[in-house]
């Protein structure tokens, strides 16, 4: 990875973005266009937490760009816990509002449903997920814990039944298997 610090802020962008961005050069015309509006709702999403943030006078702590999307730490001391939230849930809200908008303009299609599938994605309680930081703004440290390991669970055999049925897809069942390792590796 690649980082430079200017002020406060880290700057990075991580190797797996130009895996992507090579993925993006080989694929076909509708994948391509597909893969580059999930990388545009990404960007939205982080911009959402970027507004608020800024507009409740923090900054970030490092901004990385990374095959998954972009990444943005905020500096959790200058925010006190409403604030913090309230950022955590802007980069969801963004996904939605946009998901919506598409809806009333064109009745749906892959953008409304990329962008409702990311602000739902990244409510989930993983830590990794927006979600997951603000269960731990909100819970004490073994109620947190006990609703994750619930949630694992509960997940897990939600995708069991689906992979046995053959109703979900191999690359989500890998996405979900990743969280979930990460989630207990972490």
């Amino acid at each position: 990875m690649f980082k430079l610090k200017i002020k406060n802020t880290t700057y990075g962008i991580s190797f797996s973005f130009f895996f992507v961005i090579a993925l993006v050069t080989i694929c076909s015309a509708t994948q391509t266009e597909k893969l580059l509006m999930t990388l545009m709702s990404c960007a939205l999403h982080e911009l959402g937490h970027l507004v608020l943030m800024t507009a409740f006078g923090s900054s970030p702590q490092e901004i990385v760009v990374y095959g998954g999307g972009i990444r943005i730490t905020p500096d959790s001391r200058q925010l006190d816990r409403r604030r913090e939230t309230a950022v955590l849930l802007a980069g969801a809200g963004v996904n939605f509002l946009l998901s919506f908008a598409a809806y009333l303009t064109n009745g749906g299609g892959f953008f409304c449903q990329v962008n409702f599938l990311l602000g739902a994605l990244n409510l989930l309680p993983f830590r990794y997920f927006d979600g997951g930081r603000i269960l731990a703004l909100l819970a004490n440290g073994k109620v947190c814990e006990f609703f994750r390991a619930v949630f694992i669970l509960l997940s897990a055999a939600a995708m069991i039944h689906m992979i046995l049925h053959g109703t979900v897809s191999i690359s989500f069942a890998a996405t979900f298997c990743f969280i979930v390792l990460s989630e207990v590796i972490y």
